[in-house]
């Protein structure tokens, strides 16, 4: 054996090197749930940063938070939500009151001010989304180069397209006018040569609407071609058809809740859709396609 290496210890010295765990004292809860706290957190805000790191992503939450305050605005402001207030008002004064002091303090009405906060909240993210449709022209001539590039195989849905790009292109065009002019950065007296500014909303909203109603044209085409071709498709192929019915759902949900909204807001009066339930529309409109792009932040 070498001078330099140890003979093997005893069991005795063995058992005495071994270290001790039982006086070590375990996690407190509240560190535990601390942790748990701070990793549930980072994954959520992971999964917020994956979401509004491309523009389709940062879009639809926007809209989601714009849509969805207007809502809860006008439900706050309605009977049910003002009775829900109350009690929520009743049932924080028992926690922290006596029975006397309910007596002597009586639950006051809720006041505007917070609602009144989450319409000005729903006005800044419109009009965020408003600036960031300033650039809205370019994704439409690259949708228009593609189809031109590429055309799509039936002959009506390759017109509809072309009609759609041209509806599109007119609908941000004169939204984007319409929106520089309120601005004061294109010259109101061109806008006013041509009916004013909201001249220009209205006929952007009307060609908006085109496009809605030539998407109804589109979804029933796709439908038709559909069914002729399941009969003819085999296993594997039926699971990419389940996943264009489901995108398709989803393009006719979408639909079928813009098209009464953008319908009254091509006229100048409206058709008679309250304002309470516009916001509504909208968030239940984006419901869909937002709910599918928060879960692929999961990956």
């Amino acid at each position: 054996m070498a001078d330099n290496e140890k003979p093997p210890a005893e069991p005795t010295e063995q058992a005495e090197q071994q270290p001790d765990d039982s006086g070590k004292a375990s996690p407190a809860p509240s560190q535990c749930q601390m942790q748990a706290t701070l990793q549930a957190t980072d994954r959520l805000v992971g999964r917020i940063d994956r979401l509004i790191s491309t523009a389709a992503g940062e879009e639809r939450a926007f809209a989601a938070i714009s849509y969805f305050s207007h809502a809860l605005y006008h439900f706050l402001g309605s009977a049910p939500g003002i009775a829900i207030q109350t009690r929520l008002g009743l049932l924080a004064r028992l926690r922290n009151h006596s029975k006397t002091a309910l007596t002597t303090n009586p639950p006051t009405p809720p006041t505007q001010s917070s609602p009144s906060r989450l319409l000005a909240l729903s006005s800044l993210f419109s009009e965020t989304r408003y600036t960031l449709r300033l650039f809205g022209l370019v994704p439409l001539w690259t949708w228009g180069s593609q189809t031109l590039k590429s055309p799509p195989s039936d002959r009506l849905i390759y017109s509809l397209t072309l009609l759609q790009i041209i509806a599109n292109v007119l609908y941000q065009a004169l939204e984007n006018i319409g929106y520089l002019a309120s601005k004061n950065i294109v010259s109101k007296r061109f806008v006013d040569r041509w009916g004013g500014i909201d001249k220009f909303y209205l006929w952007s909203t009307r060609a908006w609407f085109g496009h809605i109603v030539l998407q109804f044209v589109v979804l029933w085409r796709q439908h038709v071609l559909r069914k002729a071709k399941a009969a003819l498709m085999s296993q594997e192929k039926e699971e990419v058809l389940a996943g264009e019915v489901r995108a398709w759902k989803k393009s006719l949900v979408n639909n079928l809740f813009w098209a009464p909204l953008a319908l009254h807001w091509s006229f100048e009066k409206g058709i008679g859709v309250p304002g309470s339930v516009t916001g509504a529309g909208g968030f239940m409109a984006g419901a869909w396609g937002f709910w599918d792009l928060w879960a692929s932040t999961l990956g």
